[in-house]
């Protein structure tokens, strides 16, 4: 049996989430077998997104090193983007004991440009935190377009979001600070994105169109949410990881 190790969307720190639940529902039951790994699965109201994703990353390490056998690791959305990050480490060999057959990811905001699935359009754009490609370890990416966590466009404002918001959090006075810090910090080092040099496209009506996209309906779009599961894109993902990894 291969232990498919899994970090959910942020909301959902010890439950699975419905585009989740879809993917697990359509794993091979006789070959897989669905863990979801708990994590905070925070984004600024307990604590910040940047140590929401430090502690996921320690949990997923745990689980691959302790699952009995064969893994798959992957995630939704905030698990997507710490699942790439922590398979792409062990793809350049600086996770030493940890090792994975396969990477499945849902929404991932670090979505390289072109990646997919096999015999799948991939969708345009990338993720809104920027580019993580995974070498050496075969990963399939579930993009729906018009996404704006995963299929972003390269000059939409709604980037400058993601650079400024990683260490925010309104847990305390304290954090908020330190939220502060942290943003003159990364201003220093240049770790912001320099989307505004990729394209000349300032088009503030296309953050409203895609900010629009991450809702849920009835009130948006979907395309972050409702989408995965309409389209049968999580579904296809499953189906992906049951055909390729044998």
């Amino acid at each position: 049996m291969i232990t498919v190790v899994w970090l959910c969307g942020t909301g959902f720190a010890d439950t699975v989430d419905g585009i989740s639940q879809v993917f697990a529902d359509c794993l091979d039951p006789t070959r897989f077998e669905f863990q979801p790994v708990p994590y905070p699965a925070d984004y600024g109201t307990r604590l910040s997104y940047a140590e929401s994703v430090a502690r996921g990353r320690f949990a997923l390490a745990s689980a691959i090193r302790n699952a009995p056998g064969r893994v798959v690791a992957g995630g939704y959305s905030q698990g997507a983007g710490i699942a790439g990050d922590v398979v792409a480490e062990i793809g350049r060999g600086e996770r030493p004991g940890l090792e994975v057959d396969a990477c499945a990811l849902i929404a991932d905001p670090r979505r390289p440009r072109l990646t997919g699935m096999p015999d799948t359009a991939p969708a345009p754009g990338y993720g809104v935190s920027d580019e993580r490609p995974v070498e050496g370890i075969p990963t399939y990416w579930a993009a729906a377009p018009g996404d704006p966590i995963s299929a972003l466009p390269a000059g939409n404002p709604l980037r400058t979001v993601a650079d400024v918001s990683e260490y925010f959090t309104i847990a305390s006075p304290a954090d908020a600070v330190k939220w502060g810090e942290d943003l003159v910090a990364g201003a220093k080092a240049c770790r912001w994105q320099r989307w505004w040099s990729l394209e000349n496209w300032r088009d503030w009506g296309g953050a409203i169109e895609y900010a629009w996209n991450y809702l849920q309906p009835p009130v948006g779009g979907g395309r972050h949410t409702a989408a995965y599961i309409e389209l049968g894109i999580a579904a296809r993902l499953a189906a992906t990881i049951n055909r390729t990894v044998r």
